[in-house]
């Protein structure tokens, strides 16, 4: 099935067991998620740890989308960033960050 709308993939950057040595690769997946067109992700960013490191938001859409992520997201009106459609984007999140995204 194709990519419709926007999906998010919320993980750890890099190896759990050679944290320090590592790729900067999507490492353990926390939870994914195709949030509706101006709909709030329902996940959040988990807490950054000492094995797993910061977690970070890949994001891949079908159109050029406007994203917004924090802890209220807005992106319609609130600070947004372009996604184009078909590249992942990879970005850190703070504990509690959520996302929405519009149609670009």
């Amino acid at each position: 099935m194709a990519l419709t709308g926007l999906h998010v993939v919320c993980g750890y950057a890099g190896s759990q067991s050679q944290r320090y040595t590592s790729q900067a690769l999507l490492g353990k997946i926390s939870w994914s998620e195709a949030p509706a067109s101006g709909v709030t992700s329902t996940n959040a960013a988990p807490a950054a740890t000492d094995i797993a490191g910061d977690a970070i938001f890949r994001i891949n859409a079908a159109a050029d989308s406007w994203v917004s992520i924090g802890p209220t997201p807005d992106a319609t009106a609130g600070t947004r960033f372009l996604v184009r459609a078909g590249a992942d984007y990879d970005v850190y999140a703070q504990q509690g960050y959520k996302l929405q995204w519009i149609a670009a």
